[in-house]
């Protein structure tokens, strides 16, 4: 029997848009606002832009969560007061409500309305959380705690809706929790027998696989 774990707080899809510094533009979609609903496909939401395609969206990254706790640490952490709940600063499709990178691992079959998902991976994110939010600090934050989100693949497509419930269908590999794939990569040296653990998962993302792979070799 399926288990409710979350709920769906916003569902956000964007369109590729300039984003400014004092150094570059740049363009991206990280920008999103939110809808009521939107089809979920096996790419991605229909109506959410990928600008960069060989970093972000594909098959394996189609969608990108992220938690309303996990904002939270971010802001107290920064001592700042992101607003999340309208718009994306760090660019997710869906905001969820009470679990963090601590509860979800790898191989998680996930149930969202009609549609079924299964996470893939902990985000990897870059420097345009740092030009999105206008704080230079924010990468390197979401870097050293773990607060990076994770990714999921379609297993169903279907309508998902902003009041939908996360239920949880199966979990297949209970030790690989986001956060704990988010130290081992960020600190190798004391997580070599996880490592190892985490790359013969068959279910684990090919870049976040190859980042942790070449600590072994």
């Amino acid at each position: 029997m399926n288990k409710i774990i979350s709920k769906i707080l916003s569902l956000k899809i964007g369109k590729g848009k300039e984003l400014k510094n004092k150094e570059k533009v740049i363009q991206s979609a990280i920008n999103k606002t939110t809808v009521e609903e939107a089809y979920l496909t096996n790419i991605g939401f229909k109506g959410d832009d990928q600008v960069h395609k060989e970093y972000h969206g594909g098959p394996n990254k189609a969608v990108l969560f992220y938690s309303s706790l996990t904002y939270d640490k971010v802001n107290e952490v920064l001592n700042i007061n992101l607003d999340y709940k309208d718009i994306s600063p760090l660019g997710e499709n869906l905001l969820v409500s009470d679990i963090t990178e601590d509860d979800i691992c790898v191989g998680d079959i996930l149930k969202l309305g009609e549609a079924v998902v299964q996470v893939t991976q902990p985000r990897e994110p870059c420097n345009v959380l740092n030009i999105n939010t206008k704080n230079k600090e924010m990468l390197k934050t979401v870097m050293k705690y773990g607060y990076t989100g994770w990714y999921a693949k379609v297993l169903e497509e279907g309508v998902v809706k902003q009041t939908d419930n996360v239920e949880l269908v199966e979990r297949l590999f209970p030790n690989l929790t986001i956060s704990k794939l988010n130290k081992a990569k960020s600190n190798p040296k004391d997580n070599l027998d996880f490592i190892q653990e985490s790359i013969s998962c068959e279910v684990l993302g090919a870049p976040f696989k190859e980042a942790l792979a070449k600590h072994l070799r």
